[in-house]
């Protein structure tokens, strides 16, 4: 089946913050956090983030990025809402509309009547390769399925924007579609541009769904960071999995590392780029710089943010292959292949 990227856009609020501001307002939360690790371990915590500035939301909240993002995509893709048949909604933190589905909301504001509408928070930063997943499976048992928005607003509860030994969290919304070619393109329309997925892999290990989580206290939303979990359980196996994945992903379009001409990865920090780039022996050129320093790290949106940037400033060209790489919350790692 040729499912092909038909369009991605994102959109951040205007307003700006300093990482090292946010870090001094949540000095007692990023404290008690490290408190478990060694001295050593803490200072690392602290260290190689490469984030200067988050974007934050005010009078735009993630469902109004959500619904700039996924408008701008439908332009770009030049797909009316009336023939959007499917939405898939990834938000881990939508903020104070945690309890509605963007999908649904999304579909009254567009005017997708005929929508189906779904929504799911696991993945974290990896949803968008789970969304990928869910929208082939639906394309494939259902052949009037022709068309899909993929979307994610996130914005972390108040004063609960460090993540740290991990990363600072900023605001953002973004929005993929997806549009399925025919199998006889001549009778089933034009050819459909744009890069088509070639595979998408997932993986997901539940006993570590706690390490950072969603918790209530007091009747107050927050995010809870387990750090001896991420250090002694995750970050063993982190890039491993990761390397499994990109592994899995070539062997089955029967490819290797030196075909990938990109490789779209988180803005998790600098730090965990450099971890990547190791594991797949990359240099500075297969993983450039991306926009991280400018909005720091935008959980779900940081991939449709690096792939578009990428595309803006005229480095994806026809033919070349892309492999988008990401790990979150879940736990949850996915890598997905493109060619376009």
């Amino acid at each position: 089946m040729n499912v092909r990227i038909a369009s991605a856009a994102y959109a951040v609020p205007p307003e700006i913050e300093k990482v090292e501001a946010v870090l001094a307002r949540e000095t007692t939360r990023v404290e008690a956090a490290l408190a478990p690790l060694t001295p050593r371990s803490r200072d690392r915590a602290k260290e190689g983030l490469g984030l200067d500035r988050v974007r934050v939301c005010g009078a735009k909240q993630p469902f109004d990025l959500a619904l700039e993002a996924a408008s701008a995509a439908l332009k770009e893709a030049g797909v009316s809402s009336q023939h959007l048949d499917l939405i898939v909604d990834y938000s881990t933190f939508p903020g104070e509309d945690h309890q509605v589905s963007f999908a649904h909301k999304l579909s009254a504001e567009l005017g997708a009547e005929t929508s189906l509408n779904i929504s799911f928070k696991a993945g974290g930063c990896a949803g968008l390769h789970l969304a990928i997943k869910t929208a082939i499976a639906y394309m494939n048992m259902d052949p009037k399925i022709q068309t899909a928005l993929l979307v994610t607003g996130d914005t972390p509860p108040k004063g609960n924007r460090t993540l740290l030994p991990v990363t600072v969290q900023g605001d953002a919304g973004s929005a993929m579609v997806l549009r399925r070619q025919g199998d006889n393109p001549e009778a089933d329309g034009p050819k459909i541009e744009g890069p088509e997925i070639l595979d998408t892999r997932v993986l997901t290990l539940g006993h570590l769904y706690d390490a950072i989580s969603l918790v209530r206290t007091n009747g107050h939303l927050g995010i809870a960071v387990n750090a001896l979990q991420i250090e002694h359980e995750v970050m063993p196996i982190y890039y491993l999995n990761l390397y499994r994945l990109v592994q899995e992903a070539l062997e089955a379009t029967s490819l290797s590392l030196k075909d990938i001409d990109h490789f779209i990865y988180s803005n998790i920090s600098q730090r965990d780029r450099e971890g990547f780039g190791r594991i797949l022996g990359l240099n500075d050129t297969k993983l450039p710089v991306t926009p991280m320093t400018e909005y720091g790290h935008t959980f779900a949106s940081d991939l449709i943010i690096n792939y578009v940037t990428l595309r803006r400033e005229g480095k994806i060209r026809p033919g070349q292959l892309l492999l988008f790489a990401s790990a979150g919350i879940g736990f949850t790692w996915g890598v997905t292949l493109a060619r376009v």
